[in-house]
């Protein structure tokens, strides 16, 4: 795999054997295109000495766009050094004609950390820059910058790590106080049925639970109640009942084997359509906010949600396998944490400021589509391999994050036009996929893409930003 590579006209390639021969000027140019690099001049505090040259975008308009800029401020051959930490570099000032500096940093995240300091992104005098706080004090009972918790915090560790990583148990402080201690978390997918799970694969745990239930782990069973063709059999061999909907107390279809979900429970979408438990189940029927919290679209069927509008919120929706769900979030809506299961077709509409469908998670063999434009945000995201995921997010304000899979023989498509910032979106286009990015227009920035050999993967970033995408030979083509 290689990073794409910005090219150079015969003009900047002179100017740099020029430069080369003045006292102090740098010895070489940032060639991979990079988020947010449209300052049009080097800086004396530019991040860590990385210099360009000629101003504008130099050089940005080659393979893979970036905002075209050849020219534009005299752009000071500057920053040659870098420095231990924070944002700034330690030399160079700003070129004749150079635009005036903004802010280096938006978060304390933007920040480099250095052993004994701690950088935080706040205002300096007209700017944003990244100020040492000095060393954080770990255990004096309260959170300091640089601190993600004090000792003898505790935190379940399901709230921890990517969604599904950790299927149960509790995390502890360590006791440097910047990071939290899973090794007594769960996880699942060892084939190990630890706290907080029911089930590991072949692993089960209670009354009737046999090995069974592997076969269609993941959540994967798309067939509803049609389960116990494929799980009846006990794969260690030790000749117990496999756990059916009889041991989970439903009366609907006892017989039939609930299959080890992703998340290391028993999927019961199989006894009755609806999860054991659920507050509402949704039967080819429609539901409108606040009477839309937990509920869940039958097996199968289809289902409106609709919790589009100023200060209502849907949480915990789940459209379940082989249903059909048009999700609205929009005008200042909230969904979070939207279930889209194996097999379901999901329609989430997160546009207009406020509104947010974050934390949806859909899962293998399901198709989303998500309308996160106009300032709407789809953060934290999860698309699975197996998934079909497009992701529309247009306009200033319109923020989409998370980690998304394109696999073998699915077409993904990523529209992030306009000033939309997909920067947070990580993209993996497998073998045998087709993925589209366009992200036209000042300010827009494509995903983090990698593109494996054997994708086709095209890009449209005229004006905008392709975020340095990781590419297989011929795997990728565009401007």
């Amino acid at each position: 795999m290689k990073r794409i590579s910005l090219g150079r006209s015969a003009a900047s390639l002179l100017f740099l054997a020029l430069g080369g021969l003045l006292p102090g000027a740098c010895a070489s140019e940032r060639s991979a295109l990079e988020p947010g690099d449209d300052s049009g001049a080097a800086s004396s505090a530019g991040r860590g000495g990385k210099s360009q040259t000629s101003g504008g975008n130099a050089g940005k308009s080659s393979t893979f766009g970036g905002s075209g800029g050849a020219s534009g401020g005299a752009g000071a051959l500057a920053g040659t050094g870098a420095a231990e930490g924070g944002e700034a570099s330690e030399a160079g000032a700003p070129g004749a004609g150079a635009t005036a500096v903004g802010d280096k940093c938006q978060l304390d995240s933007d920040c480099t950390q250095v052993k004994g300091s701690c950088f935080v992104c706040e205002q300096a005098g007209a700017a944003k820059d990244c100020v040492d706080r000095g060393p954080p004090v770990c255990d004096n009972k309260t959170l300091d910058p640089c601190e993600t918790c004090e000792v003898d915090d505790v935190k379940p560790c399901i709230e921890l790590g990517q969604p599904g990583e950790f299927s149960g148990g509790n995390a502890t402080c360590k006791a440097t106080c910047d990071g939290w201690d899973t090794s007594t978390c769960s996880v699942c997918g060892n084939l190990e049925v630890e706290p907080g799970e029911e089930c590991d694969g072949d692993a089960t745990n209670g009354a009737g639970a046999g090995g069974a239930g592997g076969a269609n782990a993941g959540g994967a069973n798309a067939g509803g109640a049609d389960a116990s063709s494929a799980a009846g059999a006990d794969a260690s061999g030790a000749g117990d009942a496999p756990h059916t909907c009889r041991d989970e107390g439903i009366a609907q279809n006892p017989s039939v084997v609930t299959p080890c979900t992703d998340t290391c429970h028993y999927d019961t979408t199989v006894c009755s359509g609806c999860s054991k438990g659920v507050g509402q189940c949704l039967d080819d029927a429609d539901c409108t906010a606040p009477a839309c919290d937990g509920v869940e679209c039958k097996v199968g069927t289809s289902c409106d949600i609709g919790c589009g509008g100023g200060g209502k919120s849907c949480s915990g929706v789940q459209c379940n396998h082989r249903a059909s769900c048009d999700i609205t979030c929009n005008s200042s809506g909230d969904c979070a944490g939207v279930v889209c299961d194996s097999g379901s077709t999901c329609a989430l509409d997160c546009s207009g400021g406020g509104s947010s469908c974050d934390g949806t998670v859909c899962k293998a063999g399901a198709a989303c589509a998500f309308d996160c434009s106009n300032s709407g945000s789809c953060q934290d995201v999860t698309c699975q391999p197996g998934a079909a995921c497009d992701f529309v997010c247009n306009d200033g304000g319109s923020v989409c994050s998370g980690q998304v899979s394109c696999a073998a023989g699915q077409s993904c498509e990523f529209s992030c036009n306009s000033a939309g910032n997909c920067a947070g979106l990580r993209v993996t286009c497998q073998a045998g996929s087709a993925c589209d990015f366009s992200c036209t227009g000042g300010g827009s920035v494509c995903p983090q893409v990698t593109c494996e050999e054997g994708s086709a993967c095209t890009f449209d970033c005229v004006g905008g930003d392709c975020n340095a995408p990781t590419c297989a030979d011929a795997a990728c083509t565009g401007n």
